[in-house]
């Protein structure tokens, strides 16, 4: 059932209730913190079962105080997500979304696109977005999401906290992050982050395109590090920054087997897939930069050359460089009928050079060439470098 633009007593009593289910679920919640750079969250926690998410995933942001909070997260386990449709309104009536999913796991018998659209309860409102609902409760994937905007309080409430189950979602509270961080000055960004020296080189690019072995073997090798995945990407007066938020990384089974004797890190979960494991990397968390300036995007390709290069990107490859980096972000975050978001990241970074990094097998040599290019901060021909630049040949980017 979708409702659009409900009157504001009837909204204040959805929120009022998501309440009263939240402390129902497991009596009072447990207060901490959460420190995502550009805000501070207190986050309240109703379920044991989810802590040990929380604290897998967001170690380097989880705090036990906090002298200020820009907004609340409210959390628990749903035991029946199918009926708080009905319990928000009375007129939402979920036994034919149950008949339909009962269907679909016995039979097969519902389609794909019923399955697709089957949603116990959609609450919108166009003064806060024409795309994202400010209630949300899936059955589907038996989860609820939900913001309410005047008291900037946020709900999440899966159904199943099984670990391999609920890591499905991916990053834990993505989603919600991405919501709860988007100002006109700062959003979640999917790219990767490694610095040296205060240069901070943005890595944008898709999935599968390397640049979370190259960040991972980047931290292994004492650089700053921010992100191998999601980061929080932000303005503060002329300068653009970004800050970690997540203590895990995906690596492929193969990058693991190739990392494996030098990385101390503790395996989470294969995602529910076969092409990424996920792992807790805490103990680097002395590696992490609270706050580093953002100097310049690198866009990896990988090459069948025998040696990596560096290249700077001619208009048209800054072009594609943006669009990966645009395009991975709003995939992820739903957010592609969002225009002022593809503006943002778009304005964010057009100012920045711009160097297409070729990435040959070798992980080594393609780390020798990151720390090179990032120490000397230059992009040329230079004697004993392997660093070319056909569109530029003599482009600095300044520390």
């Amino acid at each position: 059932m979708r409702i659009d633009d409900p009157p504001r007593g009837r909204r204040a009593a959805y929120f009022q209730r998501l309440d009263e289910r939240a402390a129902a679920s497991g009596g009072p919640g447990r207060v901490k913190f959460l420190d995502l750079g550009t805000h501070v969250v207190r986050l309240v926690n109703h379920a044991d079962a989810f802590t040990p998410h929380v604290e897998k995933q967001l170690a380097y942001a989880l705090r036990d105080e906090a002298p200020r909070h820009d907004a609340t997260l409210v959390i628990w386990r749903e035991k029946d997500v199918a009926s708080l449709s009905s319990a928000l309104d009375d007129r939402c009536d979920p036994r034919k979304n149950l008949r339909l999913r009962v269907q679909k796991l016995a039979a097969g018998s519902v389609s794909d696109g019923e399955l697709k659209n089957l949603q116990a309860l959609r609450v919108f409102d166009k003064g806060y977005s024409r795309h994202h609902p400010l209630i949300d409760i899936d059955i589907l994937s038996g989860i609820l999401s939900a913001h309410n905007p005047e008291s900037d309080t946020f709900y999440y409430a899966p159904e199943n906290l099984e670990p391999e189950e609920f890591i499905k979602q991916g990053h834990i509270f993505v989603q919600t992050f991405n919501k709860l961080l988007k100002t006109p000055a700062s959003g979640l960004v999917h790219a990767a982050l490694v610095g040296l020296n205060g240069r901070g080189a943005l890595i944008c690019a898709r999935g599968q395109r390397g640049k979370s072995t190259l960040a991972v073997r980047a931290l292994l090798d004492g650089f700053d590090y921010v992100a191998d995945d999601y980061l929080v990407l932000g303005r503060e007066g002329d300068g653009l920054y970004a800050w970690p938020i997540y203590s895990v990384i995906t690596l492929s089974p193969v990058m693991y087997g190739d990392l494996y004797r030098l990385l101390n890190a503790k395996f989470v979960s294969n995602n529910a897939r076969k092409d990424k494991y996920v792992f807790n990397i805490s103990g680097y968390h002395d590696r992490f930069a609270p706050r580093h300036p953002v100097r310049l995007c690198l866009f990896p390709q990988i090459v069948a050359d025998s040696a990596p290069s560096v290249v700077a990107c001619s208009r048209a490859g800054k072009g594609r460089a943006v669009t990966q980096l645009v395009h991975s972000t709003v995939a992820q975050m739903g957010d592609a009928h969002d225009i002022a978001t593809v503006k943002k990241l778009v304005d964010f970074v057009k100012d920045l050079p711009f160097y297409q990094i070729n990435l040959c097998r070798d992980i080594e040599k393609n780390l020798r060439l990151l720390r090179t290019f990032l120490e000397t901060g230059a992009c040329g021909r230079q004697t004993g470098l392997n660093i070319s630049s056909r569109a530029a040949p003599h482009a600095v980017f300044a520390p």
